[in-house]
């Protein structure tokens, strides 16, 4: 994937994080996880502590500084191309979440309506920056880092550092905000889940006439690949049979691959399986 389109879409994804925060979840009062939700604390105790009352929200602004010794630290311990995406991301998060006007009436009634299309809408905006081999900043830089060196996950940052958010929701608010506010932890979670297709496996079979499809998968794509000779029952002709495992998001770099060596090649692709072993997550 070129440079430039890389970029584009960071920006686009973070956008669309930062239009689910500031149309769907502030009006219906709930809390995000990670650093957003810890900055929107901290914009409500400002707010609280100097009775201030701005025209714009200083989320953004909270946000951006939050992530500073984040970046300081990922500088040197990480890719900088992903750093680099990564800061572009949260450049344009704060920057829309200062920006664009939060509805002093929520635009969606029901607060399940607005739960349930933050999480997809800002999920997805947050896949687009995975996609382009970046980040939204914050724990996710954090939770790559652990990733990379095998010290831990992200899903086990985010649950302690978001168990954290949502109990000081529930002293300082009601339980109501607090579970509202979990409920769309839950959806966003679901939702990543489903559209960052860098986190899911798929199995690709090929039966092809070509042996150096095999090879230009291993030396291009750098994946493993189980090979056998097969015969055709009906013609009784020689195929190579071959499988490998590879992250969705690569499937159309492999079927390129193939059809160039081979175009009538035969591929059977699996997709969402779990794989245990040593298979290479590439998330950054």
């Amino acid at each position: 994937m070129k440079m430039t389109r890389r970029v584009l879409l960071t920006i686009v994804g973070s956008i669309l994080f930062a239009v689910s925060v500031n149309t769907l979840l502030i009006p219906a009062a709930i809390y995000n996880g990670g650093l957003t939700g810890i900055a929107q604390l901290l914009r409500d105790a400002v707010f609280a502590l100097f009775k201030l009352n701005l025209s714009i929200d200083p989320t953004g602004t909270i946000y951006f500084a939050l992530n500073i010794p984040i970046f300081i630290f990922a500088w040197n311990k990480l890719s900088q191309n992903f750093v680099k995406l990564s800061l572009i991301s949260i450049f344009f998060q704060s920057v829309s979440l200062t920006f664009i006007p939060v509805p002093s009436q929520p635009i969606v009634g029901d607060v399940f309506i607005a739960i349930a299309l933050a999480g997809v809408l800002g999920a997805y905006g947050c896949s687009l920056t995975y996609r382009a081999k970046g980040s939204a900043g914050g724990l996710d830089v954090i939770g790559f880092y652990f990733s990379q060196k095998n010290k831990g996950s992200l899903g086990k940052l985010y649950l302690t550092i978001n168990c954290i958010i949502y109990a000081i929701c529930f002293i300082i608010y009601d339980a109501q905000i607090a579970l509202y506010s979990l409920v769309y932890s839950f959806v966003f979670s679901y939702c990543l889940d489903k559209f960052h297709e860098h986190n899911l496996e798929a199995s690709v079979m090929v039966f092809t006439k070509n042996p150096e499809v095999k090879h230009e998968i291993m030396n291009n794509l750098r994946r493993g690949v189980t090979h056998w000779p097969g015969f055709g029952a009906y013609t009784g002709s020689e195929v190579d049979v071959f499988v490998t495992i590879v992250a969705q998001s690569e499937i159309e770099d492999i079927k390129k691959m193939i059809k160039k060596h081979d175009p009538k090649a035969f591929i059977i692709i699996t997709k969402n399986l779990k794989v245990d072993g040593g298979f290479e997550k590439r998330l950054i």
